[in-house]
């Protein structure tokens, strides 16, 4: 794997927790749900009258009399509302504290799969704590997997020091 590539691959790895969660709503127990939002609903709505389109509808409606008017966009933006509960630790020490990350390498998919067995044993559920990145292969690497993807990491969610050494201290350190 080329040294872009793995930079690549560990990105998706940092990322992969929070993506996980926010897609799938990973919080045991809770029920959740994604909102759209329409634009007129946006607090920031106010800022779409800078388009010229919009000045132009508010400008006409003015003059007109009235008082309020309604403008439907060509592209209405749309955005996303996420009601999400994340752990007091991981939001202290990972979001506003200091995390640590630590880059093992595995040999093969034979040792990412002893990570998992570990992981288990510790009470982590997969998908949920941890789970796999999978290249599409689409640059360097050649697919493994019957889906046509090729398994190249593991992520976990932020972990207490003493949990996440007693997994990575059965790897290496990654050393170019």
């Amino acid at each position: 794997m080329s040294a872009g590539k793995l930079a690549a691959m560990v990105g998706h790895c940092c990322e992969a927790y929070w993506t996980n969660m926010l897609k799938n709503g990973l919080v045991k127990d809770m029920e959740y749900e994604i909102l759209p939002v329409e634009t007129e609903d946006d607090p920031d709505y106010w800022m779409l009258y800078r388009a010229p389109k919009v000045h132009a509808a508010a400008k006409a409606a003015h003059e007109r009399g009235e008082k309020t008017f309604k403008f439907q966009a060509e592209n209405p933006v749309k955005k996303y509302m996420l009601t999400q509960l994340i752990d007091k630790d991981v939001w202290e020490d990972y979001v506003n504290g200091i995390f640590t990350k630590t880059v093992c390498e595995a040999k093969n998919l034979n040792k990412l799969k002893e990570a998992e067995t570990m992981a288990k044993e510790l009470g982590l559920a997969k998908d949920i704590d941890f789970g796999y990145i999978n290249d599409k292969c689409l640059t360097d690497l050649a697919p493994e997997n019957e889906d046509g993807t090729c398994t190249v990491g593991m992520w976990f969610k932020p972990l207490p020091d003493d949990i996440a050494h007693s997994i990575s201290k059965k790897y290496k350190l990654y050393r170019d």
